[in-house]
């Protein structure tokens, strides 16, 4: 027989259900059963694990993923996994792109890319900005000791693959070769630096289409006069790029291959953390209005029939 009760509601520490708050508090749908809501944040990250592809990027190409506002400050790019154990919404597996850019005097990593294993993390990330999108994403550390069951198993060895719609998008495996940041000849230019951010660009349009607006998000680097990225240092192991076996490509869904393709490898750096996720501010936004005839200009799809950003691992132009 199915639970019909909810015995854990009693305690009081447990948020009434979302029919029965005030209607203030819910800020997304499905409003009965939510993936998450506003009850999360801030959101918490304990001895999360990351692992940091470290790269040159062509400055022609970054730009193409920059939107506007935001000002291109460095060609590094640190294409990242990370394995979260611990969160307030359950554990999952991540990977993203992160671009060092600027606007206005705040300066920040931009996230043009994101994919997650896990649907409540997704969700969530798309109410405050983040770019993210569901895939199947592996995270391995192993090798270099014994595990008997007790002690900490070696991590001498990594191994890592993102894939979506049956597609691999990236695979990198390879062998760790020290445990320092200075083992690495660049770093992005955000790494260690409090006066930098994260930036992400929002795109919210209405359910007819007419009106759509575009804010830029901002997270500072700081929560209650504490960094919210705590790194552990005694966990930091590194490969150079003579380590890493590396590849990337476009699909017929995703374009990261295409658009951030590798200039010259850096290397990889890993590291365990702590993180707080708190509410973003909104810098800039800016408003798009459609009038009937620019909204039949948008629909080019054809019904029943493949479409072109089915077929076409690179747009137009790149």
């Amino acid at each position: 027989m199915g639970v019909k009760d909810s015995p854990w509601m009693a305690t009081g520490e447990v948020p009434a259900q979302p029919l029965e708050r005030d209607e203030k508090s819910r800020i997304i749908y499905g409003v009965v059963d939510p993936l998450w809501d506003i009850d999360t944040l801030p959101l918490t990250y304990t001895n999360s694990r990351w692992f940091a592809f470290i790269y040159e990027a062509d400055e022609k190409d970054l730009k193409k993923v920059l939107p506007e506002p935001l000002k291109l400050e460095d060609n590094v790019v640190e294409f990242w996994y990370v394995d979260h154990n611990n969160t307030r919404l359950g554990p999952y597996l991540e990977m993203g792109v992160t671009v060092a850019a600027s606007y206005q005097g705040y300066k920040g990593g931009y996230y043009p890319y994101m994919y997650l294993s896990q649907d409540a993390a997704t969700d969530a990330g798309r109410v405050l900005g983040f770019p993210k999108k569901m895939a199947f994403i592996r995270c391995l550390e192993h090798g270099g000791k014994w595990d008997d069951g007790y002690e900490k198993p070696g991590n001498d060895f990594f191994s890592f693959m993102l894939a979506r719609n049956g597609y691999v998008i990236h695979t990198a495996t390879g062998k760790y070769s020290g445990n320092s940041f200075q083992d690495l000849p660049r770093l992005p230019i955000f790494y260690g630096k409090t006066d930098w951010g994260r930036f992400n660009m929002k795109v919210v349009t209405s359910g007819d289409l007419r009106e759509t607006e575009w804010q830029l998000t901002y997270l500072p680097s700081e929560w209650e006069g504490k960094h919210r990225f705590q790194l552990k240092m005694d966990s930091i192991r590194t490969a150079k790029a003579e380590d890493i076996n590396w590849f990337c490509q476009g699909t017929p869904f995703d374009n990261l291959g295409a658009m951030v393709p590798v200039k010259k490898l850096i290397g990889l750096v890993s590291f365990s953390f702590d993180l707080i996720i708190p509410p973003a501010q909104v810098l800039w936004t800016k408003k798009y209005e459609r009038n009937d005839a620019e909204i039949a200009q948008c629909l080019h799809e054809t019904m029943y029939k493949y479409g072109m950003r089915h077929r076409f691992p690179k747009p137009y132009g790149v």
